[in-house]
C-alpha cells in the first residue's frame, strides 16, 4: 500500500513538472516558430517547375540556399510553393529544408538593432535579397540571425514571415 502511494506521488510530481516546463515556454517572447507554411531551399540550384513531377516543365532555376518559400500545399513529395516574387509552382521535397529563413525585400538598407525597441541601437544594416535565419517575431519584429550577427528586424521588411 505504501508503495502505491509513493507511486501516485511520483506520478503526480512527474505531470506537474511537464505542466509547468510548457507553461514556461508557451510565454516566452519569442518563441520559435514550428508553422510548416514556410520552408526554405536545400540547395543552390533548385527547379520550381509547372506541376509535381520531373516531367513538368520547369519555370524557374533558383541559385539562392536558405531562399524562404511559403507552402500552398503538398502533393506526394511535392510541394506547391510561392516565391517571392509571388510566383508559384511545384518543388520536389528532396529540394527542400525545414530551416526558417527570412529574406530581406526592401529596396533601400535596413537597420539590424540590437533589441526590439525602434529607439534601440543599430548594430549592422543588410540589404535587399539577403537570406537571414529567423529566431522569433512579435507583432511587427522579428529575431534574425543574419551571418552570427543576432539583432531585430521590422517585419513589413521580411518575405518568410505572416
Amino acid at each position: 500500500m505504501n508503495n502505491a502511494i509513493k507511486y501516485k506521488k511520483i506520478n503526480y510530481l512527474l505531470w506537474l513538472f511537464l505542466l509547468l516546463f510548457n507553461f514556461s515556454f508557451s510565454f516566452s517572447v519569442f518563441s520559435q516558430i514550428t508553422s510548416i507554411e514556410w520552408l526554405s531551399l536545400k540547395y543552390d540550384k533548385t527547379y520550381l517547375r509547372s506541376g509535381p513531377s520531373k516531367q513538368n516543365k520547369v519555370l524557374w532555376t533558383y541559385k539562392k540556399k536558405g531562399l524562404p518559400i511559403k507552402v500552398i500545399r503538398k502533393k506526394g513529395d511535392w510541394y506547391e510553393v510561392e516565391m517571392p516574387e509571388r510566383i508559384t509552382g511545384w518543388i520536389s521535397s528532396t529540394q527542400i529544408s525545414f530551416k526558417r529563413r527570412v529574406l530581406v525585400i526592401s529596396d533601400e538598407l535596413i537597420d539590424i538593432r540590437r533589441k526590439e525597441q525602434k529607439t534601440s541601437k543599430v548594430i549592422a544594416k543588410v540589404g535587399k535579397n539577403v537570406v537571414g535565419e529567423l529566431i522569433g517575431c512579435q507583432k511587427t519584429i522579428c529575431k534574425i540571425d543574419y551571418y552570427k550577427i543576432e539583432g531585430f528586424v521590422e517585419k513589413e521588411f521580411l518575405w518568410g514571415v505572416d
